[in-house]
């Protein structure tokens, strides 16, 4: 039963999600694009330097390059946000609204209901990041001249406070491979449990409430692992990145609770709380 509501749930999401990425697709080759667009215009310009009116439009062309590039840029992370906003309301649609009646008749186990919305919405959001992080890699090649230590900046930069303590090698690519994997799954949990816990308690304003859990809850998690990291940063230690390299792990340690924990407490929630009368 798992395999057909995950098979459901697949069907239920794929052409949005296709819409939504080859909205990334577009936006990070044309970004990519206007960098290159920008550098070269900016090289024809160092040909033409006695020229004040080439300058000019050359400097011209470059600023509105340059803007086009950031612009795509924000569309690429924009697309991995629009996905997981469409994926969290469908979760709050089908489960918290007059559709979750239906959901809910349905002659399986709560577990497996959720775990059939979770398992499907972390495989397209794993997907769609991963697929962000290859075209800001394909902007950085652009930009590096396809400098390989610099494209593994961008998965590095992913890892977290590891990042601090990489040296751009194939551990660091993965540390931000592992970690953006394990941030999938913490942002869904933490979603999935806030908008339960929301139908829950709310009588009213439940997607409110629900969003103040979420943010609360993930600013109080932010904050405590900022403060850990600061401290560990101006520690007095020997072992610098070791230490930093700890503190990834037990983040990240954090992070694999909080998901675990998010769709286990939606999954009791929702079969001993939430009433949807």
């Amino acid at each position: 039963m798992l395999g057909k509501l995950f098979s459901y749930e697949l069907r239920a999401l794929w052409k949005p999600a296709a819409i939504m990425l080859a909205v990334m697709v577009v936006a990070g080759l044309a970004g990519a694009a206007c960098v290159n667009g920008a550098m070269s215009v900016a090289d024809a310009a160092d040909y033409g330097s006695g020229f004040l009116t080439m300058q000019a439009l050359s400097a011209n062309a470059t600023v509105a390059l340059v803007m086009t590039a950031l612009f795509c840029g924000f569309l690429v992370w924009a697309s991995v946000v629009a996905l997981y906003v469409f994926i969290v309301m469908r979760f709050y649609r089908t489960m918290f609204t007059d559709e979750g009646y239906l959901t809910l008749t349905l002659p399986v186990r709560t577990g497996t209901l959720v775990m059939a919305k979770f398992w499907a919405a972390y495989l397209f959001l794993a997907v769609f990041a991963f697929a962000a992080m290859l075209m800001y890699m394909v902007t950085v090649a652009v930009i590096s001249g396809g400098d390989v230590q610099a494209m593994s900046a961008v998965p590095t930069m992913m890892g977290g406070w590891f990042a601090f303590a990489a040296e751009g090698d194939a551990v660091s690519m993965l540390a931000g491979f592992l970690n953006t994997l394990i941030t999938c799954a913490y942002a869904l949990g933490l979603a999935f449990a806030s908008l339960t816990l929301g139908a829950w308690w709310a009588r009213r304003h439940k997607v409110a409430a629900a969003v103040g859990i979420y943010l609360g809850a993930g600013w109080l998690l932010s904050l405590v692992f900022s403060t850990v990291g600061v401290l560990a940063m101006s520690a007095d230690t020997g072992s610098w990145s070791g230490v930093m390299a700890m503190v990834s792990v037990v983040q990240l340690l954090a992070n694999v609770a909080v998901a675990v924990g998010g769709v286990a407490l939606t999954t009791h929630l929702v079969r001993t709380k939430v009433d949807l009368n």
